[in-house]
């Protein structure tokens, strides 16, 4: 009997639903909650939301918890009744009693009997299973329903949600108001300010001269397909000791449909991205005002988060970005987080009569940083700046 990857398992199981139970269709795979995911989501014949994990193995407690943490998260962003199933090769009997006691259902598909099915009803994937590919081609055929579909839902720009557009951010600001106006006022206020602001200093102990372009303003832009739609305002940077200057941008506006619908009153995203470079060399920061936002306080939370990924900047070099913004004179703390991060303390950043220049030092440094992730970058991919050097 040939043995099932996890992956092959769901895929079977995406072209034959009917192996778990009849009427089902498929909303998502590996749809994401938060930083969670569970792997098949479907609709069932009562039009309920079934979530479904999978192990091609034995269901283990840790699976119990996995999924019923996946269902408290979802309850409270979908007024529709979730259903919840382990399935797995073999669903111990302890395991049987959890799943009674959370209201969770379980099913045992193993490979006998899926390999039994297969041979029977579908004789063509069957002999597909035994050639590299071919199952997993079949079951990206298979046609989702989609959170629009089955909410009845559009995004703002005309086109469907993911199921990610349904839900709260997990970095979403503590400080947030519940009247989504209110969010979008402030944050609106604060983007009006950063666009009109005629930025022009030096930083970096002078080795850096960066400004807003004199003779342009602001472009309407719209890429992905309308995902991306902001405006774009051309800054200037000049090193010292540099010939040429290097073209950046602030980009305000939405990236992909994020922010989200809970957030807003117009359900769109509202970022803030500095960016270093153009094409290929180019290197960005993001600022998401879903994240910063303190609205009752018609401010901004006084720090920005420094999280990096290894793709966008290897980890070899985070101390390095540390230590360097802490000799330049940018105050770098822990968070108070249970799983501390590094924060760039900022300071008060509110609608004042010191909100130009406060709105000026968020400016700073999120281009601070970019700099910073663009020279360990290096050359090919970034640029290199000779005072980081030494």
């Amino acid at each position: 009997m040939n043995i099932l990857s996890e992956q092959e398992f769901e895929d079977i199981l995406v072209v034959h639903p009917e192996l778990i139970e009849d009427g089902l269709q498929l909303i998502e795979r590996q749809g994401q909650l938060e930083n969670k995911r569970t792997d098949l989501i479907f609709a069932d014949k009562e039009d309920n939301i079934l979530l479904t994990e999978l192990k091609r193995d034995v269901i283990v407690t840790d699976n119990v918890y996995q999924i019923q943490d996946y269902i408290d998260r979802l309850k409270s962003k979908v007024n529709k009744r979730i259903r919840a199933m382990l399935i797995g090769q073999k669903v111990p009997s302890d395991i049987q009693k959890i799943c009674l006691t959370n209201n969770i259902e379980w099913k045992e598909i193993n490979t006998e009997m899926v390999f039994n099915y297969l041979k029977e009803q579908d004789p063509k994937l069957y002999r597909s299973i035994f050639v590299k590919g071919k199952l997993h081609q079949e079951a990206a055929t298979i046609s989702k329903m989609s959170f629009q579909d089955y909410l009845n839902e559009t995004s703002p720009f005309g086109v469907p949600y993911t199921s990610y557009q349904f839900f709260a951010p997990k970095d979403a600001s503590p400080e947030l108001s519940n009247d989504n106006k209110d969010n979008q006022i402030v944050a609106d206020e604060f983007i009006r300010i950063i666009k009109d602001h005629s930025f022009d200093r030096h930083f970096f102990n002078n080795n850096i001269h960066l400004k807003r372009s004199d003779d342009k303003t602001s472009e309407w832009s719209v890429k992905a397909k309308g995902a991306w739609q902001g405006d774009v305002i051309s800054y200037s940077l000049k090193a010292s000791n540099e010939q040429y200057s290097i073209p950046c941008e602030v980009y305000l506006g939405t990236i992909g449909y994020r922010g989200n619908k809970t957030t807003f009153a117009d359900e769109k995203s509202r970022f803030m991205v500095a960016r270093v470079g153009k094409g290929k060399k180019q290197i960005t920061t993001q600022y998401g005002f879903h994240k910063y936002l303190s609205t009752n306080n018609k401010s901004l939370l006084p720090y920005y988060e420094l999280k990096f990924n290894a793709k966008g900047l290897p980890k070899k070099y985070w101390n390095e970005v540390y230590s360097i913004l802490d000799k330049y004179g940018y105050f770098i703390r822990e968070s108070d987080d249970k799983k501390p991060t590094k924060i760039l303390w900022l300071g008060n950043i509110s609608l004042s009569e010191d909100s130009n220049k406060q709105v000026g030092n968020l400016i700073e440094a999120l281009f601070a940083v970019t700099i910073l992730k663009s020279h360990y970058k290096e050359e090919e991919k970034g640029y290199e700046f000779e005072f980081l050097k030494g």
